[in-house]
């Protein structure tokens, strides 16, 4: 005996919106996997456009260029040295020479003043 539906049993793919992202860490149509966000070190071994390397962190990737295979665009802010965001950036990249960086400790910021006390 089958099993009735109740109301709100529609699929999944109703709910998502035509043309959404699919969820981070979902490989592409293709096989090839998604670059998640985080810091990364780029090379050549990313791109040929990095003969001197950078260091990024990746908002996301931008799923509604069409690309070639192995091949992925990105958004990111270029950091410097320390780590600083210096540019926003949309980067055409092979996520498989892309080089995952771990984050940086956080940042010390200057303590508080209790407004309190000044009182």
């Amino acid at each position: 005996m089958p099993v009735p539906k109740t109301a709100n049993s529609a699929p999944a793919s109703r709910w998502s919106p035509p043309g959404a992202a699919p969820p981070p860490g979902a490989p592409r149509s293709d096989g090839t996997p998604r670059v998640a966000p985080g810091l990364y070190w780029l090379t050549r071994t990313a791109s040929v456009q990095f003969t001197k390397p950078i260091m990024v962190r990746v908002i996301r990737e931008l799923t509604d260029r069409p690309t070639y295979y192995g091949w992925a665009w990105i958004s990111c802010y270029q950091l410097d040295k320390r780590g600083e965001a210096i540019e926003r950036r949309e980067l055409f990249v092979m996520p498989e020479g892309m080089r995952r960086m771990n984050d940086p400790a956080p940042r010390r910021t200057s303590p508080q003043r209790d407004v309190r006390a000044a009182r």
